[in-house]
């Protein structure tokens, strides 16, 4: 195998494979989220509740099936994961494009809970091909996740830019138009997995329920979840509330201007975040993220213009870039390969409550609360997750 120019072997091209496949359906699907909750309530007359509940059943839905998956279809192979689990992100994009003319909350809701089916499923087989990489590229987890995670945001980056224009142009009556294009860039992603080479059979161990509670209350497994959870807020925060607010208090140009900037911050500190991770560690990398999270919403809270806004969704970037590479780093390194699958489904469940809670409960806070009541709430649980990752820093050594 060549070596990269670090003396390590170098990763294979499957990686960026699967990087450019993720790289356009972020751009289509994966972009489209942030527009999701404006596009319902114009679209619609549901509730900013309602609307938000829409992405919140995607990452619950994701919870339920990161772990469930692994017993659902225990011999599938990582590439059909792949393959299967990102045409439902197609899907999607093709059922909110119906929406104005079906308006059904019904079916907008199983839409959801299929997408985040098969979110868990894509993500599953894919970290677990990156990791596998990683193995033979001289244990570099940290580099090939932020390989993988960089490309995603460079989808996003892109396709929050120009669905952004888009949805600035388009006048309520042809606003579904926004996801016919979505939909287009996310096929490309979808053509691409095609390509993908076979991984073969998967050997995924699936233990009994008392194996799985083990696995779930470790403390390596656990903190981590729990750091996950309380990063997704952060996620779940842009996705659940800042839209709206951005509009009601700056109008909807800013949407596009603040959105593109928190996955150009993901593209650029994924990388670099995974690059720490095996050069420094785990623990510096987590503690600088939530650190900056607090920081930024502090930021908003003291100083009301849109740039306080960019600056804040800056440092959310930051936090949601280095705490789920670092996540699915740490699993590479403390599982074994039969129960990676099983390992990153349980920390990564953690990540999906995380946005699911953000996302409706922000709204929530944000009808009975002041918004900087609720931003207050956030800052507090970002400091002390700060102090948890000190002490995640006990348990290096420990198997999940």
């Amino acid at each position: 195998m060549p070596e990269s120019q670090t003396g390590s072997p170098a990763f294979s091209r499957r990686l960026y494979l699967l990087s450019a496949t993720f790289c356009f359906i972020f751009m289509g699907a994966g972009a489209q989220q942030a527009y999701l909750v404006p596009y319902l309530g114009r679209v619609t007359d549901w509730s900013q509740v309602q609307c938000s509940a829409t992405i919140a059943l995607v990452y619950l839905s994701m919870l339920i099936f990161r772990v469930v998956n692994i017993y659902l279809f225990p011999r599938w192979s990582d590439r059909r994961f792949t393959i299967v689990g990102s045409l439902t992100y197609l899907f999607f994009t093709l059922a909110m494009f119906a929406v104005p003319y079906f308006p059904s909350y019904g079916f907008a809701m199983a839409s959801a809970f299929l997408w985040g089916m098969g979110g868990a499923m894509m993500w599953t087989g894919t970290a677990m091909q990156t990791l596998d990489m990683a193995d033979k590229a001289g244990g570099r987890h940290g580099t090939g996740i932020g390989i993988l995670y960089s490309s995603t945001h460079l989808g996003w980056l892109t396709g929050a830019i120009v669905l952004g224009i888009i949805y600035d142009a388009l006048p309520v009556e042809t606003a579904q138009y926004l996801y016919a294009v979505a939909a287009g860039i996310t096929l490309i992603g979808n053509i691409l997995a095609a390509f993908i080479p076979a991984t073969g059979q998967a050997l995924r161990e699936t233990p009994s329920l008392s194996g799985l509670l083990e696995m779930m209350v470790g403390p390596r497994a656990l903190i981590s979840g729990l750091l996950q959870f309380t990063a997704a807020l952060g996620y779940g925060l842009v996705l659940g509330v800042f839209g709206k607010y951005i509009e009601a208090t700056y109008g909807a140009e800013w949407i596009g201007r603040s959105i593109w900037l928190y996955p150009a911050v993901r593209m650029v500190l994924s990388l670099f975040g995974g690059y720490s991770s095996d050069r420094i560690g785990h623990t510096p990398v987590l503690v600088i993220g939530f650190l900056a999270g607090a920081l930024g919403l502090e930021v908003t809270i003291a100083w009301e213009s849109p740039f306080a806004v960019l600056i804040t969704v800056a440092t959310l970037g930051l936090l949601s870039s280095t705490v789920p590479v670092v996540a699915a780093a740490m699993v590479g390194d403390a599982s074994t390969i039969q129960r990676r699958p099983l390992a990153y489904g349980i920390v990564f469940a953690w990540r999906d409550l995380g946005v699911a809670v953000a996302a409706i409960g922000a709204s929530i806070l944000g009808l009975s609360l002041d918004l900087d009541a609720a931003f207050r709430v956030f800052i507090y649980i970002f400091t002390g997750c700060g102090l948890l990752s000190l002490y995640l820093g006990r348990f290096a050594e420990q198997r999940i």
